[in-house]
């Protein structure tokens, strides 16, 4: 169920909009530069392929250990292939990347189910997301901010940045025990609650 906004688009229409843009790229694949900022940990960028067939399979194969979420895809295909199980609200405005976006909220109906939340911030001229805040129990918040070039007119970004809560965010197996050996003081490691991780993006083959 999708209700009315009392600001800006109504949340419906708008949501509703991004839907079918989704829906209108079957597949593509495009060759991605990974560059973690992890608190604690080294890692070099990693050059990966990422595949992507509708309504939500990704598949990333990475020329070493790369430590991107996959849910930092999946997360946003998953809420506009199941518009249906969500409620959208309007919840506010803000401007990014020099862009006036419209914010909606969407609640899953199911209180029971992983997702707590989701927001999408909305460049409605142009039908793009520039920046999502997914709220999981499992995984925490995962933030993502989208920059786009020439596959703009696809809803595809050139780079994408998103913020981890280091806590929460489950590394690969090798990373995850450099980690506990480091011997930083505690209050360092308390200070240092988030990561970043920048996806770049080149060479779009879509279907």
């Amino acid at each position: 169920m999708l209700s009315f906004g009392l600001h800006g688009q109504d949340p419906t229409v708008l949501f509703m909009k991004l839907v079918k843009k989704f829906q209108a790229v079957k597949s593509y694949e495009v060759q991605a530069t990974i560059k973690p900022n992890i608190p604690l940990i080294r890692i070099l960028p990693v050059k990966a392929k990422v595949s992507f067939s509708y309504p939500n399979n990704f598949q990333i194969h990475a020329a070493g250990i790369s430590i991107l979420p996959k849910n930092g895809f999946s997360e946003l295909p998953k809420l506009f292939g199941q518009a249906e199980k969500f409620t959208a609200i309007s919840t506010g405005n803000e401007n990014l990347q020099n862009q006036d976006t419209e914010i909606i909220t969407l609640l899953p109906l199911d209180n029971e189910g992983d997702l707590v939340l989701a927001k999408l911030w909305v460049d409605v001229s142009r039908l793009l997301i520039l920046k999502s805040q997914v709220s999981t129990r499992t995984n925490g918040t995962l933030v993502s901010e989208y920059f786009y070039g020439t596959s703009a007119s696809k809803g595809l970004p050139d780079r994408m940045l998103v913020t981890v809560e280091v806590k929460k965010f489950k590394m690969p197996k090798g990373i995850a025990t450099d980690i506990n050996r480091n011997s930083q003081p505690e209050d360092a490691k308390k200070a240092q609650k988030k990561g970043t991780i920048e996806v770049l993006f080149s060479h779009y083959e879509i279907h």
